[in-house]
């Protein structure tokens, strides 16, 4: 019992098989009803398409700490010691089950996989096969260590990022191998080799978005290298691919968003490259208890049909959020088209190329404004048009997993972006470049296993 996250491989393990087999439809069951090991490219593919373990684990906490909602102070009290304390930045301990144990769920089912394939021979029958089974592997787990790292490590510093502290790379499946944090600079390098070659291994397209593809690997690429503030690299990739898909929706279009629905987004939509939830698990961030920040909510022009598709007005006068590509109240963390014109947009005015980042982000608000009523953008240049586009990738991608780290890398470069909280009489502030950027990690982790805990 000296590592408690390899006890959590085992029971992981375990759950996957049995609730695999349960429903009898993944892997096979044995006459005597035990448990057959996957052995074979297609119980690998089953393996990755159980999409419950898979799709929906990355973490949430990150959103918890951000700044686009807040809490009345009644529904503050009714949270529970632990997070409570969360939601204003303060010390808690807190044990499983968490953000942590749950995103190392799919990271334990990859490296299940990863294992079991290199006892498999690729051949020139089974080669795409077996090239998708490895890309696919590849892709979840560094879509959760890049969910993992965002949350409980500090943004990417070239300065420092060698010895600031990350997460545990684990890359076995073997419950007896010792966790030991990385460093930042090791998490992100892995991260990155490991989209890049399942952008190499994997199809361009998938048969569902559920699936991982070149594609998906490309705009992870270019997630990466944005949150690492490395804008050349994330503008090769976020150009590449959009050159495959640059499909938009068109919120004028009721075939693509039902303004007239609390939910207007339909799941699976068009924009969506790889689909992938936030854990739902954390109240704070629920859709009965957060309410929309009011400056957000009052930045969007009345032409604007953002304002219609991600928020419902409550009868406080307040809004909720009703705009996730879910199609219901649970939070879309995975890839879309959408994301990807911003990050190239932002890339190209970083680089010095302004006219270019204007058409990518005239192009986009041409689809969210009513129909005729949008004035495209020129002439800006410089501060202003990165200003500028900073704050449509804030009113785009509400919810999305990403404003935590945008806080974080944006601040790195003095954007000094300060958060605060009331509740009641009482302020809570988080200044730029707190310890506390780094979440903590919990409790019984680092009882077990040793790991040092992210200082508060």
């Amino acid at each position: 019992m000296r590592k408690r996250l390899n006890i959590y491989s085992v029971s992981i393990a375990l759950g996957i098989l049995l609730t695999l087999c349960g429903c009898n439809k993944f892997l096979d069951v044995q006459s005597n009803s035990g448990l057959e090991v996957p052995n074979s490219l297609e119980s690998f593919q089953k393996l990755l398409d159980a999409s419950s373990f898979v799709n929906m684990h990355l973490c949430s906490y990150g959103e918890v700490s951000a700044d686009d909602y807040f809490l009345t102070e009644s529904s503050v009290n009714r949270l529970s010691d632990v997070h409570r304390p969360a939601y204003y930045w303060e010390k808690y301990a807190y044990f499983y089950s968490n953000d942590w144990s749950k995103a190392y769920t799919p990271v334990y089912t990859a490296n299940l996989v990863l294992d079991k394939l290199a006892e498999i021979e690729r051949t020139a029958e089974n080669a795409a096969d077996w090239d998708r089974v490895k890309g696919s592997a590849l892709f979840y787990r560094s879509t959760q260590f890049l969910s993992l790292v965002w949350t409980f490590a500090h943004a990417y510093d070239i300065a420092s990022s060698s010895e600031d502290l990350g997460i545990a790379l684990r890359k076995t499946s073997n419950p007896n191998i010792p966790s030991e944090r990385a460093s930042v600079a090791e998490c992100y390098a892995e991260i990155l080799n490991g989209f890049k070659e399942a952008a190499r291994l994997l199809p361009e397209e998938a048969t569902h978005v559920m699936r991982p593809s070149k594609i998906a690997s490309l705009a992870s690429l270019a997630r990466v290298y944005l949150s690492m503030n490395e804008f050349d690299s994330a503008y090769v990739y976020a150009d590449k691919a959009l050159q495959l898909n640059n499909y938009l929706l068109d919120f004028n279009d009721p075939e693509n968003v039902s303004l007239n629905l609390d939910f207007p987004f339909q799941r699976f939509n068009r924009e969506t490259l790889s689909y992938f939830e936030l854990i739902p698990s954390n109240p704070q961030v629920n859709f009965t208890f957060s309410l929309i920040d009011t400056v957000l909510c009052a930045s969007y022009d009345e032409n604007d049909l953002r304002g219609k598709a991600y928020f419902i007005e409550n009868s406080d006068g307040y809004s909720s959020f009703g705009g996730s590509y879910t199609g219901d109240r649970n939070l879309f963390g995975g890839l879309a088209v959408n994301e990807l014109f911003l990050i190239r947009a932002e890339c190209l005015a970083r680089l010095g190329r302004p006219d270019e980042a204007l058409s990518d982000l005239n192009d986009l608000l041409a689809k969210r404004y009513v129909t005729g009523s949008f004035v495209p953008y020129e002439n800006i240049n410089g501060r202003s048009l990165l200003d500028l586009i900073l704050t449509e990738r804030r009113k785009e991608l509400v919810f999305r997993g990403l404003r935590w780290i945008d806080i974080k890398r944006l601040n790195k470069e003095g954007h000094n972006i300060v958060l605060k909280r009331r509740v009641g009489e009482k302020e809570y502030i988080l200044e730029p470049g707190d310890n506390r950027y780094a979440l903590p990690l919990p409790e019984d982790i680092i009882r077990q296993t040793g790991m040092p805990q992210n200082p508060i």
